[in-house]
């Protein structure tokens, strides 16, 4: 059983599959720390709506508009980072274990039962 411990499993599935856990950890701190700035954006938004600030188009003052307004459409913003994150996760999630340095394993290797 020792010696076929690693069959199926080439160096370049273990580096993947290394890297891809490292990645998914990393993308779920980020989409902890992407929320709570949203949060932030919110609150700070709802508490300062009667602040006002000059609007800029092509780098030249515009006409004014609320501080909130413009603090909301940044966290829209985020938003739809933290929405990208969460489509990449099942792609991340993917165990590459069993795929072989080139062309697949024949061993036959259930990769979601390795899952």
């Amino acid at each position: 059983v020792a010696g076929k411990l690693h069959t199926g499993r080439s160096r370049n599935d273990q580096v993947a599959t290394d890297t891809r856990m490292w990645l998914r950890d990393q993308l779920v701190l980020l989409r902890g720390h992407l929320r709570q700035l949203i949060a932030v954006a919110v609150e700070r938004a709802e508490r300062e709506v009667d602040v006002v600030m000059p609007g800029f188009t092509h780098l030249q003052s515009a006409q004014t508009v609320r501080w909130s307004h413009w603090l909301l459409s940044h966290a829209a913003a985020w938003q739809r980072d933290d929405m990208r994150i969460a489509d990449l996760m099942p792609r991340v999630n993917t165990l590459p274990l069993g795929s072989g340095a080139l062309a697949g394993n024949p061993f036959g290797v259930d990769r979601q039962a390795l899952a």
